[in-house]
């Protein structure tokens, strides 16, 4: 029985252990190679003072060190913290403070830039790439699934960034699930796009490590210029490939793709943003050998708690992609404006999950803990938390949720309540618009309060036609008055999502 999330790749090293594990730009490493350097790793952390349950943070871009340092700080029975290498000194300041940390594993790129924007820090640096080696035998782990296995820090809206604790349990209930919905094997050979601080990146190393397959890592470079993922997918022969949708945007906008792009690849999986129908149907038309599913969930539940397997190819008409229904060993609800719970079809309000991947909630801050994850109101009996998702949902006739837009994201304007994801879904279903983002100046001065949108339009396409054509779908209200066009690449943030505030900034502050 799996109860440690390091056993699955000590079970693949087991059985594969000349096969290589995982590669990034050239460095490769063999599941035996890996497997025994973590081993020996995980007994330096523990000589360097690192005790059963302590948080250890990373620092470095994302490489075979990478995987080296996850898998040895989870063998030292430690909780691992992947921290983005492009941290301001005040975000860094902060993570660590939150961890406690009394290390901070390093390589030999990463450890000069600390010094650089925290040069009176007292935390001890290991850098990994000095490490020489060590006892490679199996440890004994005393860690049980209940225990924390890592925690990814997310932006607060306070400005402090929020650590999400993950437990064992939760990966394992995650990733089993992911294995045998996709029937993924050693034969698969998985691609990282995520970064490994964003829960995506949970999805491609677990399920890699669980079945032996072989996780070839999208290094920082490659990730600067999406474009060249197209021939990276082919000649790696990537079979099961997990993205956000604005990916599949560039890609397309890319020019690269061919009808034979792809042949090995078998899924394509998004999460993370909303999946533009357009987009997609694009996509389906092009390959439709492919298997694609668009998966939901935010960082606290584990990165997925509902999928939806797309079997047709979206019309002109689709508005949106369901994000599905639960996947299993998780329960969806949806809180009504009465407060009522409800999985009725029909049923509109905010998103509420229930299950066995609901995180613990934020490390050291129990008040934002106490307010978004809350007690099952329909169990009196034992501990049974659900986590309020802040996301606005419907359930449609099939039992299918869709999503609807964020409940923060939900604006009162003119008098009348708009959800901006609403307006974004028409704009986005317009032939004549490539990407967009839509945007609210919520300002104090009533005379400025303004809907915007940031788009890329077609050859041939304007503003004016675009106004047009919104306002044959949606009531005067809800049709953006400031537009602006982009030639570029849209803002973005590390993530690869759309950076809403930098957009906003570039909408409305922008010399006419």
């Amino acid at each position: 029985m799996i109860t440690l999330v390091q056993d699955y790749f000590c079970a693949s090293a087991r059985r594969f252990p000349d096969k290589p594990a995982v590669s990034c730009e050239g460095d490769v490493l063999t599941f035996a190679q890996l497997d025994g350097f973590s081993n020996a790793f995980a007994r330096a952390l523990q000589a360097a003072g690192v005790k059963r349950g302590g948080f250890v943070p990373f620092f470095m871009q994302k490489s075979v060190r990478s995987i080296q340092s996850i898998l040895s700080i989870l063998k030292a029975d430690c909780a691992y913290i992947p921290i983005d290498i492009n941290s301001p000194a005040q975000r860094l300041e902060a993570i660590l403070k939150a961890a406690n940390a009394t290390v901070l594993i390093v390589d030999d790129h990463s450890e000069a830039l600390l010094k650089t924007l925290l040069p009176e820090s007292t935390v001890r640096l290991i850098n990994i790439s000095h490490y020489s080696g060590g006892d490679e035998s199996p440890l004994d782990y005393k860690n049980l699934s209940i225990d924390i296995a890592y925690v990814l820090f997310t932006s607060g809206s306070t400005g402090t960034p929020k650590g999400v604790m993950i437990p064992h349990k939760a990966i394992i209930d995650y990733i089993d699930w992911c294995v045998e919905t996709y029937e993924l094997t050693d034969r698969d050979v998985i691609a990282n796009h995520a970064p490994l601080y964003f829960d995506n990146s949970t999805f491609d190393l677990y399920t890699a490590f669980k079945t032996g397959a072989t996780l070839h890592l999208v290094h920082e470079e490659l990730n600067a210029v999406i474009p060249l993922l197209v021939r990276w997918l082919r000649e790696r022969e990537i079979t099961t490939f997990f993205c956000v949708p604005s990916v599949l945007t560039l890609l397309l906008k890319s020019r690269r793709l061919k009808e034979d792009s792809f042949p090995q690849l078998r899924h394509l999986i998004c999460a993370g943003e909303v999946l533009p129908a357009d987009i997609l149907a694009e996509w389906m038309q092009r390959y439709p050998h492919l298997q694609f599913t668009n998966m939901y969930g935010p960082t606290e539940i584990t990165v997925d708690c509902s999928y939806h397997i797309v079997r047709e190819r979206p019309g002109p008409d689709c508005m949106s992609i369901p994000i599905g229904k639960a996947r299993k060993n998780m329960e969806l609800f949806v809180r009504q404006a009465s407060g009522e719970l409800s999985t009725e079809v029909g049923a509109e309000g905010e998103l509420l999950v229930r299950g066995t991947s609901v995180a613990y909630g934020y490390l050291g801050d129990a008040e934002r803990t106490q307010k978004v994850f809350i007690q099952n109101p329909k169990n009196p009996y034992f501990h049974d938390p659900l986590y309020c998702t802040g996301d606005l949902v419907r359930i449609d006739t099939n039992g299918d949720f869709l999503f609807l837009g964020r409940a923060d994201d939900q604006i009162k304007f003119l008098g009348y309540r708009i959800e901006l994801g609403e307006i974004e879904a028409n704009l986005m279903a317009l032939p004549g618009v490539e990407e967009g983002v839509v945007v609210f100046n919520n300002s104090e001065n009533e005379n400025e309060r303004e809907l915007g949108a940031l788009v890329s339009l077609s050859d041939g396409y304007t503003l004016d036609a675009l106004t047009k054509d919104l306002k044959s779908r949606l009531p005067p209200y809800m049709v953006p008055t400031r537009l602006r066009l982009i030639e570029g690449e849209f803002p973005r943030t590390p993530n690869g999502k759309y950076d809403r505030k930098a957009t906003k900034h570039i909408v409305f502050t922008a010399v006419e």
